[in-house]
């Protein structure tokens, strides 16, 4: 009997591992379900390029008609669609869907299309358990379809002037100048900048609530910075029915304007899609204007002298007249996203045993009532061999593929967080201790873009180089001037004219310039003296009589600078620098601590209607990145209704980069993976045990 009992005891023991192996076996395939659990209907599109250059992450339009798809075979929202290349799925996002009238436009982001080379990608749908999974924010550079009851603090920024005011509701963004003043104003801009050959794309409707019929002005665009708006690409429509159509752009604050090109002809009330394209094309920068996916010809502008190709935030504005008129209202947003975009746009066709249809992409309609049922590729491309891509020609594509497909994406550590400030800025002693690449793609992710450069030496043109790069990457350089200075000593003045006129004679000659120069104050040490150890008011209107318009002047405050000087000096820089740090009270890591420590110097930058930059010091005891990002953060909601703030700063960038980053708290498991498994094989041979014990 006790045998029979043991040999039970072991037959239950390997069929619950059986059983458990075989339920966890079947849960991952259910969860790496793959192209083969759908087999009710399938279709294949070749994607053709065309701009001779190879494509990473493209974001392709596919127009479904009834001449190129069967809309009965898919569920009536369409939540059955599934892309696939390699094997693996796509991601995209469904613009429009319309079973009735067999229409539908989806954008499918491929993650790699060889030059001149076609890929095949497979349509399937016709599961009926499937659940919807098209996403904007994934197949997007940029995406906002503007869900909930606010803006999203991470995506955007928002200003207005006046009655301006931005509004979140039932799904649209309001962006609207609502009273009857002048100059109302609002103004929702990214938090992300984005480079040159991208498409800034809005479903928008224009709203005029006041009783004069021109309604609000409206603007589209890209821009650098909002307080600077030294880059920019404004597209800006008037009027009625938004008549008059005109750009402005702005290289390096050199602009061209025009008046009247076109008219978008669409009534108040009725929606559609304005798309800019922002891209470069045989070494031309170019802009482009489609509405409702269809480019207007006589929008395009082309010109390397008033079109930036450095990265740019984009942006929607609402605004009043000046006259005050009653011309109130706002620009209606139902979603807006940012693509990448070349002129040579990818060309589909639609393969199968019973249709084959052929649409190009140049120009692509949003709104389904204007799809042209024989629309084909340009007369004018040349042909191209279809070659279908597949993971035996091209390992590279399918790991591209692979990464942007999968479920785990590596994001690149970001310094400072995504709701930052407009403008931060960090301060580097020796450049070329970094690498460069990484330091700039740091600085991207970050949302960086002004660096504070120590001048250590006196070879002025050994940071020529660098300051090129910096430029290229749409970076500000500032030289600092002074830090290393003994202001006690017997003619430090002379040593400052010379080095203040070693730079200014390096901006009239080198390719790479300073975008300003910043003048490093200090007190002596050696005095109870609340001046400053030499008279640096004669360095300012050195500064400021022969660097000219074009290079920005500033002062670094020292603690306890006297604010008679901070006037007196007001009229000769455009900021100071007020820094939090070499103060009697050491540790100045809290918010409450530095606004306290920083309150008289921004008192007195606000009393002379002038603008400050606060700096932190690494030096004074952070233990981790988390702890400055948060204290960034802080700042700048303390800050955020002072007309004097312009943002933050960190001295010794080096110390920075190799603090750690505080891991999050992890929450407190359940159990341990795959616990359950365990749990039946300990009970198993705990019942073993149990026999056994008892025959003995």
């Amino acid at each position: 009997m006790k045998k029979k009992l043991i040999t039970c005891g072991i037959i239950s023991i390997f069929l619950l591992v059986l059983m458990t192996g075989f339920a966890l076996a079947t849960a991952n395939d259910l969860a790496s379900s793959t192209i083969n659990d759908m087999k009710e209907y399938s279709q294949e599109i070749v994607i053709t390029e065309h701009s001779g250059k190879n494509l990473t992450g493209y974001q392709v339009p596919i127009n479904l008609n009834s001449f190129n798809f069967n809309f009965s075979q898919a569920k009536t929202d369409g939540s059955d669609l599934r892309f696939f290349s390699g094997g693996r799925t796509l991601s995209y996002w469904i613009e429009t869907w319309d079973p009735e009238a067999e229409k539908a436009l989806i954008w499918v982001k491929i993650p790699f299309l060889p030059a001149n080379r076609s890929t095949t990608l497979l349509l399937k749908c016709g599961n009926p358990v499937a659940e919807a999974v098209s996403n904007g924010e994934k197949t997007f550079e940029f995406f906002d379809g503007f869900e909930g009851d606010k803006l999203q603090g991470l995506e955007w920024n928002a200003e207005s002037a006046g009655g301006g005011l931005v509004e979140v509701k039932n799904g649209m963004c309001n962006v609207s100048a609502p009273k009857v003043h002048a100059y109302d104003s609002s103004l929702i801009y990214s938090k992300d900048s984005f480079g040159i050959n991208s498409m800034f794309v809005v479903k928008r409707m224009k709203v005029t609530t006041g009783t004069d019929e021109r309604g609000p002005l409206l603007r589209q665009g890209f821009i650098d910075q909002i307080s600077n708006r030294k880059n920019e690409i404004k597209h800006e429509t008037e009027f009625a029915n938004e008549s008059r159509v005109r750009w402005e752009t702005s290289y390096r604050k050199e602009r061209f304007n025009t008046f009247d090109r076109t008219d978008v002809r669409v009534p108040e009330g009725e929606w559609y899609t304005s798309g800019i394209a922002w891209y470069e094309e045989n070494d031309n920068r170019k802009i482009a204007w489609f509405k409702n996916g269809v480019r207007d010809s006589r929008m395009d502008y082309a010109s390397n002298d008033y079109i930036t190709n450095l990265p740019m935030h984009v942006y929607l504005y609402a605004a009043s007249y000046s006259d005050a008129s009653k011309n109130t209202g706002y620009m209606a947003v139902d979603y807006a996203f940012v693509r990448k975009f070349v002129e040579s746009e990818p060309s589909v066709k639609f393969a199968s045993d019973q249709i084959e249809a052929e649409t190009s992409t140049e120009n692509i309609i949003s709104e389904p009532d204007s799809i042209s049922e024989s629309e084909t590729t340009p007369e004018t491309e040349a042909p191209v061999p279809e070659v279908s891509v597949t993971e035996e020609t091209s390992e590279t594509p399918v790991q591209i593929q692979e990464n942007q497909s999968g479920n785990e994406t590596k994001v690149p550590e970001t310094l400072f967080p995504r709701y930052s400030v407009d403008v931060s800025g960090v301060k580097l002693s020796s450049p070329y201790e970094l690498d460069f690449p990484a330091l700039a793609k740091d600085f991207d992710s970050s949302r960086i873009d002004t660096i504070f450069l120590s001048m250590n030496g006196e070879d002025v043109w050994q940071y020529e180089r660098f300051v090129k790069m910096a430029h290229e990457e749409g970076m500000t350089v500032y030289a600092v001037l002074f830090e290393e200075l003994n202001c006690t000593e017997e003619g430090a003045m002379n040593t400052s004219q010379s080095s203040l006129n070693a730079i200014l004679d390096y901006n009239e000659k080198s390719l790479a310039p300073f975008d300003g120069i910043n003048i490093y104050m200090k007190t002596s040490q050696d005095s109870d003296s609340e001046e400053g150890c030499m008279d640096y008011i004669p360095l300012f209107e050195a500064a400021r009589e022969k660097a000219g318009e074009k290079v920005s002047i500033s002062a670094s405050l020292p603690p306890g600078y006297a604010t008679s000087n901070v006037e007196k000096i007001a009229p000769l820089v455009d900021f100071f620098i007020v820094r939090a740090y070499d103060r009697e009270k050491k540790g100045l890591i809290s918010e409450s601590d530095i606004e306290d420590a920083v309150a008289l110097e921004m008192g007195e930058i606000r009393g002379v209607n002038s603008k400050g930059i606060i700096e932190i010091s690494v030096d004074e005891g952070f233990e981790d990145k988390y702890s400055i990002q948060n204290l960034f953060a802080t700042l700048v909601e303390y800050y955020s209704n002072d007309s004097a703030f312009m943002g933050v700063s960190i001295s010794n960038y080096e110390a920075y980069k190799v603090l750690p980053v505080k891991a999050e708290p992890e929450e407190p498991k359940s159990a341990l993976p795959g616990f359950e498994t365990l749990s039946v094989l300990l009970a198993g041979l705990g019942a073993f045990a149990f026999l056994k014990a008892k025959k003995n």
